[in-house]
């Protein structure tokens, strides 16, 4: 893995949940958060996560939609219903097709895995450059790492 620079200031005061079954991929997804100054914490399952978002403050989450106890889909439901302060937004990750009916006003971008670290990144970071610039929240990237291109979430699929 190539050096990766060092992070800017506002990835610092951000907080990261990673949900994502895999134990290789929740590794490797926390790793390069943490060696980019990310604060991120993680779970195994949906139900963890919302056990998680009910007690802690997320400016996003990294939620893998195929897991068991408890699907990325349901876990997205569940946050709509939720009471939260700060909703955080979501980045879903899928080694499946194009994920179809996601809550727009949660789900900010998709990485298909298996996915390319840097393009992980920048989408992690464009949209926490969106939270502190609420003109640019339409503009948090769609991450295709299959085709390394990104589509904007205001644009028609």
């Amino acid at each position: 893995m190539s050096e990766m620079p060092a992070a800017a200031p506002m990835a610092r005061e951000k907080r990261i949940l990673v949900v994502e079954d895999d134990d290789a991929i929740r590794a490797l997804l926390m790793t390069v958060l943490r060696r980019r100054g990310m604060k991120a914490d993680c779970c195994s399952n949906g139900a963890t996560a919302l056990e998680r978002l009910s007690q802690c403050v997320y400016s996003i989450i990294l939620l893998d939609l195929m897991m068991p106890v408890m699907t990325g889909y349901e876990v997205l439901e569940r946050m709509q219903a939720m009471k939260l302060a700060n909703r955080p937004m979501a980045i879903v990750l899928t080694a499946g097709g194009t994920p179809k009916n996601l809550p727009p006003d949660l789900v900010a971008g998709m990485i298909r895995k298996p996915f390319d670290v840097t393009l992980l990144l920048d989408t992690v970071s464009a949209c926490l450059a969106a939270q502190n610039d609420p003109e640019q929240s339409d503009n948090c990237p769609v991450a295709d790492s299959e085709g390394d291109s990104f589509e904007r979430r205001n644009e028609p699929n």
